[in-house]
């Protein structure tokens, strides 16, 4: 049987070992699964595997079980499970730690350092800064180029995170250059380096209220009701400005500061269903 370590995505590994077990004895069938694990039906396992059911907590063990894991593969299974099925952020951000936390887990080799590039805001926004900072070292002087500023040792570490993943190197001269590598996530992982990233610097805007000056900063609103395609029209179009955006950037041949721009669209009422539309 394939390793559940090499998996972030439980479903998915279901999927693999009902395929590879199926393969090798026809009698292997979500209704034999189904007898094994205590469901009801073998239809119940297809919407697990599809998506449209979860394994309950009860079920977990019994799955474990069921495919012979130990006691760190069934501990591993269970944190994916409940990472997976996790309904908040702070639940995906902890169940998530503890799979990079086992060593054994393909994760940790792959994903664990996405994950901490994600994890704090300055590390994306020091790779900013050296894109016009000509940095050779002095890590006092790097943390003050941010605003808040960093400590020396926080800088030092995005420094070394940066180099390890690849995004920035030291040219003949000394100074640290960007590189054209990008940060990938990969399936069931994206969700939780992104929101962890948007959590951060939803805080970091929040405070720079206060800590700029009107003309230094830019807030800005609108609240207003529209349809559900009227909705994707104008995600399309701040998809497009994002593509505008990155072009003026590319253009831009004397950048001084690093900005963040976060965009959010968020609804702020239910959906109203006209009567005989349906719940």
């Amino acid at each position: 049987m394939m390793s559940v370590f090499e998996y972030t995505d439980y479903r998915q590994f279901l999927r693999d070992v009902y395929s590879e077990k199926r393969a090798a004895n026809k009698a292997f069938s979500h209704r034999f699964i189904a007898e094994r694990v205590g469901f009801k039906s073998g239809g119940h396992f297809s919407q697990i595997l599809s998506g449209t059911a979860n394994i309950s907590i009860n079920f977990i063990e019994k799955f474990a079980e069921f495919l012979k894991m130990n006691k760190r593969e069934a501990s591993y299974f269970q944190n994916m499970v409940l990472f997976s099925q996790a309904k908040s952020h702070e639940d995906q951000k902890r169940y998530f730690e503890r799979m990079i936390s086992f060593k054994e887990a393909k994760i940790k080799t792959v994903s664990a350092e996405q994950y901490e590039y994600y994890d704090k805001w300055y590390y994306i926004a020091v790779r900013e800064v050296l894109n016009f900072y000509p940095f050779k070292g002095d890590y006092p002087e790097l943390a003050k180029m941010l605003n808040p500023p960093i400590t020396p040792t926080e800088a030092k570490n995005a420094i070394e995170l940066l180099e390890r993943l690849k995004l920035i190197k030291r040219d003949d001269t000394g100074i640290y250059r960007l590189t054209d590598a990008l940060i990938t996530t990969g399936y069931g992982v994206q969700s939780v380096c992104i929101d962890n990233h948007l959590v951060n610097t939803l805080q970091i805007a929040k405070e720079a209220i206060d800590r700029f000056k009107r003309d230094e900063r830019n807030f800005s609103w609108v609240a207003l009701s529209i349809s559900e395609k009227g909705y994707k029209n104008i995600i399309e179009e701040l998809r497009a400005f994002r593509r505008r955006m990155m072009s003026i950037v590319e253009q831009d041949e004397n950048p001084d500061r690093a900005y963040l721009f976060n965009f959010q669209v968020i609804p702020v009422s239910k959906r109203y269903r006209k009567k005989g539309g349906g719940e």
